[in-house]
């Protein structure tokens, strides 16, 4: 259910300022949450999914009588003590009703309850004017100080460079209605890493409106110190790297040509997994003419109906900035017949910015698969007398080496023809032999 509740509610995939929580009746569950919620709480969307994540701190005495009131009146008003998964509780001014809040359409069930907070300040005040002294206030580099949820305390003055905007104007607002929609996700990630990682961060890329209207490449530090009561926020460091993306962006996709001389079958799909150029060796490997492939919605439209949800999900984890992954699906060539496909699928990083093309390795894997398959129809006692054949053995060499009859060896060899469907043994050696190769 978790996974439903908040799919069609605008409250939740719209502002991504906008804090609103979906819990379960008795507060123990987040359900759902927005970006800003889930970036302030430290929930990847797996924590939303998995609905086992209560958001409260279950030290605090005021969580039971709270909870108590909004069963008896149907909403409840006033301070509690939030807890992020990774990180430090902090105070909030909470809001949290049965059904939906004013403002705020229907989010599912009328019994579960949605919540609303504002947090407290956590960064110490006047830490920006000790800032504002630093020699860092006067670098190239920006130099940021955000409380928990977000809320910008202190920014050095080249924002005005990188961004356009002055201080004055960012400062005391969120700034992730700032971000790209599409990098939303990514930058969440990003920062529940820093918390969950040891040592110096890595940086990472984000794409951020300008004052104009245009979106700018950030190469982004960020350190987590709000477990530091002298700072109570996270430390972000940022420099402005659009002209280099841009550069290395288009010899990187000029040097995709390579491709059509590649003797392997490489493709690029785009996000939403269509095919939008592959080389003739991608295509011999589907067994699917070119034209056929480009007028796929998918490429999960070419897989077998079985594979096809596994596919799209570990599409859906590249995307999202997981790791490359490999692995093994039954493709429905033209003709009827099912081939097997081994394929390898990344997202490249250009510039430190991830890249709007995946690209995809295939190699035709069906006569190993069906190796493996004959050799699951074979005895045990089989399986040793074929792996001798393949190594060249004859009979009598074969039952000396198995201390058996050579009687004995015929009839295992006369049960590997009639299973492999094969009328000879250099046939079935010929068969299995990728098999024996790997079993080694």
């Amino acid at each position: 259910m978790s996974g439903d509740i908040g799919q069609d509610n605008e409250a939740l995939r719209g502002d991504p300022t906008h804090k609103v929580v979906v819990l379960s009746p008795d507060w123990s569950r987040a359900l759902d949450a927005s970006a800003a919620c889930r970036f302030q709480l430290r929930l990847a969307r797996e924590d939303i999914l998995e609905g086992g994540t209560s958001v409260f701190d279950p030290t605090d005495d005021r969580l039971g009588p709270a909870r108590e009131q909004q069963r008896r009146t149907g909403s409840f008003a006033g301070r509690l003590r939030l807890l992020p998964k990774e990180g430090t509780a902090f105070e909030a001014q909470v809001s949290v009703v049965a059904g939906a809040p004013a403002g705020v359409e229907a989010v599912g069930p009328r019994d579960l309850a949605v919540m609303q907070y504002v947090a407290e300040r956590q960064v110490p005040a006047g830490l920006e004017r000790e800032w504002s002294r630093h020699p860092l206030h006067h670098s190239p580099d920006v130099v940021a100080l955000y409380e928990a949820d977000g809320t910008l305390r202190y920014i050095s003055p080249s924002v005005t460079d990188v961004l356009g905007y002055t201080p004055e104007e960012m400062t005391g607002k969120v700034t992730i209605d700032l971000v790209h929609p599409d990098d939303v996700e990514p930058m969440i990630d990003a920062m529940l890493a820093v918390g969950a990682a040891p040592g110096p961060s890595q940086p990472v890329a984000f794409r951020v409106r300008h004052q104009d209207g245009r979106w700018r490449h950030l190469e982004v530090m960020l350190k987590d110190l709000s477990d530091d009561p002298e700072v109570g926020g996270s430390t972000v460091h940022f420099r402005d790297i659009t002209d280099r993306v841009e550069a290395l962006g288009a010899s990187f996709f000029d040097g995709l040509t390579a491709l059509d001389g590649s003797s392997a079958g490489v493709a690029n799909l785009g996000l939403d997994g269509r095919p939008v150029r592959f080389n003739d060796r991608f295509s011999d490997v589907l067994g699917l003419p070119r034209e056929a492939l480009l007028r796929l919605g998918t490429l999960a439209d070419a897989l077998h109906p079985d594979d096809r949800d596994a596919h799209r999900a570990e599409l859906r984890r590249v995307v999202d900035g997981g790791a490359a992954t490999s692995s093994e699906w039954r493709v429905a060539r033209s003709g009827g017949t099912v081939a097997w496909v081994a394929w390898t699928v990344q997202r490249p990083v250009v510039a430190g910015v991830l890249s709007d093309l995946l690209v995809v390795t295939v190699e035709d894997v069906t006569p190993r698969k069906d190796a493996e398959r004959a050799w699951d129809l074979l005895t045990p006692r089989e399986q040793e007398a074929l792996a001798l054949v393949v190594d060249g053995l004859n009979n009598r060499d074969i039952a000396a080496a198995l201390h058996v009859s050579i009687h004995t060896v015929k009839h295992h060899v006369q049960g590997v023809l009639r299973k492999l469907e094969v009328p000879d043994r250099a046939r079935a050696a010929e068969r299995i032999a990728a098999r024996v190769r790997d079993d080694r």
